[in-house]
């Protein structure tokens, strides 16, 4: 009895250490999407953070072993958050109501509002990629990243199957390919956006900065030949 009663005291205290282990993380990765959302990574410090999150420093190399595995966290969460707002999107009536072409308009609609407009956004997940390409992230990491990435796919291939068979949309195409070149270019496009104006002819003030990416879209939008 006293053997078994020890082990459930052992399982309760691993439990309590767990969840206190989960909250760390997740107040070291709010507190860190401030900051690099402001600031940028590489202008971010380890100390800041910990300072941030009310943590010692050595609690926090306890949890994250690099600033870079925090940064693939953050980017991880802030997709997941994208994901749920598509998640309620789609189960709305006034989502089920539309055709194809205008739940993918509504779609990418909702990927700008919510990630694009964003400031800072374009700039973090560049400069997150610049890690990833240089090594900095483990391929451990990266692969969970990229699975959370590629959540959203599947809610546009069903808006653009529908558009296909409820006639909305004219063009038969590659999708995957339209789907990637399309989330690139406006990913590249807000990163532009991001850095302000560089040359003369640049004009990001008030809603321009708005209208090229809805521009994008539209032109998207447009060369799938939307009927109706």
């Amino acid at each position: 009895m006293a053997s078994g009663g020890q082990s459930q005291t052992e399982e309760s205290a691993c439990s309590t250490q767990a969840t206190m282990a989960a909250l760390v993380d997740a107040r070291v990765v709010e507190c860190a999407t401030k900051l690099f959302l402001v600031q940028g990574i590489s202008s971010v410090k380890m100390t800041d953070i910990a300072d941030d999150a009310g943590v010692g420093v050595a609690t926090l190399y306890r949890h994250f072993s690099t600033k870079a595995a925090i940064a693939t966290d953050v980017a991880s969460v802030l997709w997941q958050h994208l994901e749920d707002s598509y998640e309620e999107l789609v189960a709305s009536d006034a989502y089920q109501q539309l055709d194809g072409a205008g739940q993918l308009k509504l779609l990418l609609d909702l990927y700008c509002t919510e990630h694009l407009y964003r400031p800072g956004f374009a700039s973090f997940i560049d400069e997150l990629d610049r890690l990833i390409m240089e090594g900095a992230v483990s391929e451990e990491s990266v692969s969970a990243y990229a699975q959370v990435l590629a959540r959203p796919y599947a809610h546009y291939q069903k808006a653009y199957e529908l558009g296909r068979s409820d006639g909305s949309i004219g063009r038969q195409t590659d999708f995957a390919l339209f789907y990637r070149s399309l989330a690139h270019a406006l990913l590249s496009v807000a990163s532009k956006l991001s850095r302000g104006e560089v040359l003369p002819s640049d004009d990001f003030s008030g809603a321009a900065t708005h209208d090229e990416l809805a521009c994008l879209v539209d032109m998207a939008i447009r060369s799938l030949d939307v009927r109706g």
